[in-house]
This record gives C-alpha cells, structure tokens and sequence, in this order.
C-alpha cells in the first residue's frame, strides 16, 4: 500500500446529499466543490440576527461531460474530476490565499464547459459584470470583473462592503490541451487586480499549483498523525485537512502580500465553505471555535490558533457593548459573532442565555501561553484586556448567597434546560476565567483585584453543584440524575476544565451522562473516551470512541453534526473534539503552565501510531505508540537548553535533540528543569 493512499479518497459517485460534497477553502474564499456559490473571510449581510455569510455566485468554469472519478487529495490541497477525456482539478491556494484556481486537462476530443453561477444573490447590490483586459496577464489577462454591495451590515454604523472577484474568461468548449481558470476575489479593485496578477506570475513561473501543493507538502512533514490502519488514516487526514483549511497558513508571511495584510475573522462550525441564510449556523462564530477547534490545533499549529485568539481581541468592543447593555462590567462575549463583534445570534435564549463562552475564549487565550510559554499575546497583542474584563464581568454577574457566590439565569451546554442556574460547566469555567486572570496579573507584574480572589476561591467561590451521596456533579441546581441532555457538559470538567475530584466522581460524571445523552453533535463523544482513558477504563474508551463515526458521511469522510440527522455539515467542531480524543485523549497529552504531560495508549484497530510535530515551549516532539512501548523524540528547539522526561516515581531521563528515547506506557511529564 503507497503511503500517500492514506491521503487521498477516490469515489465513482459523488454523495447522495450535496451538503456533504468536499469543501476547499483557504481562510480567505471557501468553495462546496459542484456547488453554485463562493463565501469570502469575513463577508457578512443582514443586520444583528439576520446576518449570514453574503452569496458569492461562483465564477469558476465546471466541465460538463460526464464524470467517473471524484478525488480528494489531502497531501496536495486538491479536488479532481476525471471523465473519459479530462481530468478537472481545483484548489484554493494555500499562500496566494484571495485566488482559487481550476486546471483543466482535455486528453482528445473537446469537453464543454459550464458555469456554476446559479441564481443571481440576494446578498448584494450594484451588481456589475464587465469583461476587461487586465495589463501584464499575458494570455491570462482577459477577465469578468464581478463586484457588487452587501445590502445591509450588521450594524446601523458599520460599512457596505464591496466585494470584486476577477476571473478568467472561459470559453463553451476546449479542445485537446491543457487550460487553466483563475479567480481572485477582494474588498476592493486593486486587491482582487493583484492577486490575479500574482496568479499569474506564478503560472508564468511554472509554480502556481506547484507552490500551493509544496506548501501542504511542508505542513504534512511539520505536523501529522499516521496509523497503521489505511482506513482509519483517511479518516485522520481528512479531518485534518478540513480543519487546517480553516486558518490561514502560509499567507501570513509571504512579502508579496505586504500591502494587503489579511485580517482573519474566525472560525465557524461549518467552515467557510457553508454560513448562507439560515444554513450552517450563518457562518457565525460559537464557543465551538474556543473550546473545540482550537485545543487540537494549538498543540501542533499554534501561531495558526493565534489568528483566532486575535479576532476575539479585535471583537472585544462588542463584548464590552453586550455587558454594558446587560448591566454588567467588563466583557460579554456574544454567543454568535460576526465580522463587528456585535450579538448575531437568531435565537433569542441562546443569545441571552448561553453565557459559558465568555470563559472559553480565555481557556483558549489561557493554553496558548502555556503551549507556546509566552505571555506576549497579553502584553502586546491586546488579550490581556480580554482577561481582565471578562474576570470583571464574571465578578458583576455572581450573587453572594450565604454561603458561595452563585449564577442564575443560564443555559448550560446542554441546551435542552436554560434559565438553569448554577449551571455546573459555566461556574467551573468561569473560575477558570478568574484564576487564569490572577495568574496573568502575577506574572505581568500586576495586582491581581481583590474580587477576582474573594469569588474564585475553593471553599466560598463560586459554586460547582456536587451530590455528596450519589457521588457526582448535577448539570445544574434541580437536575434530576438520568434526565435527557443534548451534549457533552459536566463532563468537561475532568477535560478540558482541568476540575480536581476523586475518581469515582470523575467516572461517575462520565457514566452517568452518557447513559442519557441524546443523539446530540458529534464532539460529545470524544469528550466521554478521553475521561475513560484518563481513568485508566481502556475497553470503555474504545467504545466511546469509535462512537464518534457515526456523524461521518462517506465518501469523503464528512463530519455531519448529527448521527442521523444532516444539520451542519463538514461539522469542523466534530473535527475539533475528534483531533482532541487523539492528542488529549490516546496520546494523553495535557498542557500546564510549568510542564507537558503524555500518558500514551495505541489507537482502536491499529498497532502503531505516530504523533509528528507536538509542541510546547518552542520545542518539537514526536511521538510513537506502539504495544507496550512508546518512542519520543525532540526534534527542534533550543540544542542549548536541558530538557527532561519523568515518570510518576520522579525518575528522570535527558530529552537531547534527535535521539529517540524508548519508555514503557505510562504517565510522564516533560519539562526543562
């Protein structure tokens, strides 16, 4: 078996529902490939509830003679169609990342060619089509300049975006030969004009698909998980890639772009490729990114998961408007957000309700100082205003009881209860929130406010709900064991909150929940598979693990939010909790401020597995599971600084650069004192 099969997914068919077609995207313009629209990073239309990611009809040509093959190709970033006498392949260039671009090989005959236009937008005004010859584009430079308006912002005060696309004019038919169609897309005339023209001098230089390809190829070899299962690996590579397409990768340092610096506008549970009117949660941003999406990402790629802890900082006027307007002090995250940091949410109790996000955009800020070991994102990127409003509003929004300072009036995770109170994940996690914001404010050399320490601490803080005698955490004030829940909740206290309690109560949190969680999101169920492995349950684990496959959709291994129903689809926060049930939960891998912590088991249906690129502290490590053993090496980092691996007996063995050292499975810390 070639080891690139593990990267490529082939089919004869395509799905039997087109919500479930392959999704190209490179942060900036996202495609469903065989569809009729574009969505572009950070284009919204319709005010405060209404908003939704605005239509882009799409302008790239489709062949229309029949096809026999459909290709996923991972390892390159790319999408083919092959018929009997073509073969079509697109992709969304990973460092020109304005450009999509679709090559067309016609081995004989003639193939025609169709638009995918569909129906004119609804989303924008002004609409304009003009044929134009663009300067220095050599053969490439008849285009149809497309530009329109968004009809309405979010917000009264909040501009019109305009949008241009330019592409390629293609002609109705294409004789043998070798074609290519570009597209690029802009806020303004001059940004879409020069990366047209970027496009094409790399095509000109031979290194327009090749640059895109080779900057995959890079991200493969920095940071990866290989299986000794092909299918499994399919599945792994996959949801990899749909993730990784999400965040922007190589644009972000390429000189070319220099006049044009992208500003990134998060990342929705559907992924760019879907948010339209009342589909796919809008193309909103949800706590999915925070607490779901980023945790995996940020373990290997965590300047990627930056670009999002930077859109939460850019959003914080919004946040501050949301508690001002409720009453309160500080920073308010709003449940969905969009482009202006305003509330967007359609769902008037979820906007009102669902307070929890608030401390999950500081866990996420909290585990990327720890993975990266720098507080500079605080200092000089503005997120320690985030820290402390939120600690702020947390400490407005408590009430003293007599005896704990309580929350009332919420919705847990589990939105099948709202206006609970005292729901028992918001309350963890907003102790979180205060902690982290005393610790940030000692290690800034800040006094930390005395109301963060009064309201966090363990005996009289916040109250976390516990039944002594049954020997768990209730999800709520009132809740009756064994009532139905929609979702992962109490269970996030163990992982990711990081709450201390006993083991029992930990398995009994897991085994009690799981037993009456409904056929919720796909992300559950990870978060079930990485408390049993935690706790040791292996056979258990296993079970809840592989419990996730059932919101895949074949061929192209589709994460769907529901088991049998669609809702969203490509469910990038099912991605998230399934990167997170490999890295957190068999790799066992754990993130503290002082060390990084592995407790590897090999994957379900495999006998090995390989962790490429695991980082923490500036370092590389990579790790291999396989029976009893484990193998890790540190890769990169600093040769002149002495790192340490130790067991649970306190033995310590020397991590030095490129030498792999062999141990039995077990708990282990990494650190370098």
């Amino acid at each position: 078996m070639n080891a690139m099969d593990d990267y490529t997914i082939s089919s004869p068919s395509l799905p039997s529902n087109n919500n479930n077609n392959v999704i190209l995207s490179n942060s900036f313009v996202g495609h469903r490939l065989h569809g009729d629209t574009v969505y572009m990073n950070g284009l919204y239309n319709g005010q405060t509830t209404s908003c939704h990611r605005a239509r882009i009809p799409c302008p790239f040509p489709y062949v229309s003679s029949p096809a026999s093959l459909f290709t996923l190709d991972c390892w390159n970033g790319t999408y083919s169609i092959t018929g009997e006498s073509f073969c079509q392949t697109f992709y969304a260039h990973s460092v020109l990342n304005r450009v999509f671009v679709t090559e067309i090989t016609v081995h004989d005959g003639g193939v025609l060619l169709e638009n995918h236009l569909g129906k004119p937008s609804t989303d924008l005004k002004d609409i304009s089509w003009l044929n134009e010859v663009i300067s220095s584009c050599g053969n490439l430079g008849e285009v149809t300049v497309y530009s329109g308006q968004i009809i309405s912002p979010e917000t009264n005060d909040a501009p019109k975006l305009k949008v241009f696309c330019i592409s390629s004019v293609f002609p109705k038919e294409l004789a043998k030969g070798k074609y290519i169609f570009i597209s690029s897309f802009g806020y303004s005339y001059n940004e879409a004009v020069k990366f047209y023209n970027l496009a094409v001098q790399y095509h000109n230089e031979n290194s327009l698909m090749s640059s895109h390809q080779q900057s995959w190829c890079y991200l493969w070899k920095l940071v990866n998980i290989d299986v000794d299962n092909t299918d499994f690996a399919k599945t792994v590579k996959t949801s990899l890639f749909f993730l990784l397409s999400a965040f922007p990768h190589f644009a972000l340092k390429n000189p070319d772009l220099e006049n044009y610096p992208f500003v990134f506008f998060g990342v929705s549970p559907g992924s760019l490729g879907n948010g339209g009117d009342d589909q796919d949660y809008w193309g909103h941003v949800f706590w999915d990114q925070d607490l779901w999406m980023l945790p995996g990402v940020m373990l290997l790629l965590p300047q990627l998961a930056r670009q999002s802890i930077l859109y939460r900082v850019a959003m914080l006027p919004g946040a501050r408007k949301k508690a001002k307007q409720n009453g309160y002090m500080g920073a308010m995250y709003p449940w969905e957000s969009g482009r202006t940091g305003v509330d967007v949410c359609p769902g008037a109790i979820y906007a009102k309700y669902q307070q929890h996000i608030t401390a999950c955009v500081v866990y996420a800020i909290r585990q990327y100082v720890y993975v990266t070991g720098s507080w500079s994102i605080l200092t000089e990127d503005g997120a320690w205003d985030i820290v402390k409003e939120t600690a702020d509003y947390w400490v407005s929004r408590v009430e003293w009881d007599g005896q704990n300072f309580v929350i009332d009036h919420v919705m847990d995770p589990d939105e099948y209860h709202y206006k609970v109170n005292n729901s028992c994940f918001t309350n963890a996690a907003a102790r979180v929130n205060l902690l982290f914001a005393i610790e940030a404010s000692q290690k800034l050399g800040k006094t930390p406010d005395p109301r963060w320490v009064t309201v966090s601490q363990e005996k009289h803080g916040i109250k976390i709900p516990f039944d002594e005698k049954l020997r768990y955490h209730p999800e709520y004030d009132g809740y009756t064991q064994g009532t139905l829940i929609k979702q992962a909740s109490v269970v996030l206290l163990g992982y990711p909150l990081g709450v201390t309690m006993d083991a029992d109560v930990r398995k009994n949190d897991i085994v009690e929940y799981e037993k009456c969680t409904d056929k919720g999101p796909g992300m559950t169920y990870s978060m079930y598979s990485i408390g049993m492995l935690e706790l040791g349950q292996i056979d258990t684990a296993e079970q809840l693990f592989k419990v996730q496959f059932k919101n895949l959709r074949p061929p192209f291994r589709i994460w769907n939010e529901y088991p049998s129903a669609v809702g969203c689809t490509n469910f990038l926060t099912a991605v998230g909790g399934f990167l997170q049930s490999l890295l957190y939960g068999y790799l066992g891998a754990r993130v503290f401020e002082k060390y990084f912590q592995v407790n590897p088991h090999v994957l379900p249906d495999c006998s090995k597995v390989s962790y490429t690129g695991v980082t923490y502290k500036g370092e590389r490590f990579n790790f291999v599971v396989s029976g009893s053993k484990f193998d890790v090496v540190r890769t990169t980092g600093n040769a002149f600084e002495l790192w340490y691996i130790i067991d649970g007996d306190g033995k310590k063995w020397p991590l030095v650069t490129n030498e792999t050292l062999s141990l039995t499975l077990g708990l282990y810390r990494i650190c370098n004192s």
